[in-house]
């Protein structure tokens, strides 16, 4: 008898920008801002689905070419409740680990 294996279930991927909602919103296609901004579209399809996150100065450069508030790209903090809070941190301290520089390669 033959074990069923069970599928894995991916993990949910943390929402921290709604750059994909604004795009929607200002009726902005990832490839147009991809030409205003120099990228290719599949990197503002990362972004938009929160794959990997542009640095800050990127989100800036994004609010000054559809002409929105630089906050109107994230998820409110303060609408987060504890429980949640302490799962993302937890996830965001991971990735954050993940991301430093260990300095082994170095000679």
């Amino acid at each position: 008898m033959s074990k069923l294996i069970k599928p894995q279930r991916k993990p949910e991927r943390l929402i921290i920008n709604r750059l994909a909602a604004v795009l929607k919103e200002e009726r902005v296609s990832n490839k147009d801002l991809a030409q205003a901004l120099g990228y290719e579209p599949a990197t503002i399809s990362k972004w938009s689905t929160n794959t990997i996150q542009p640095p800050l100065s990127t989100f800036f450069r994004i609010a000054l070419t559809v002409n929105r508030d630089l906050k109107d790209f994230f998820i409110s903090t303060k609408e987060i409740e504890a429980e949640e809070k302490k799962k993302i941190l937890k996830e965001l301290m991971t990735i954050a680990e993940k991301a430093k520089r260990t300095g082994k390669d170095k000679k």
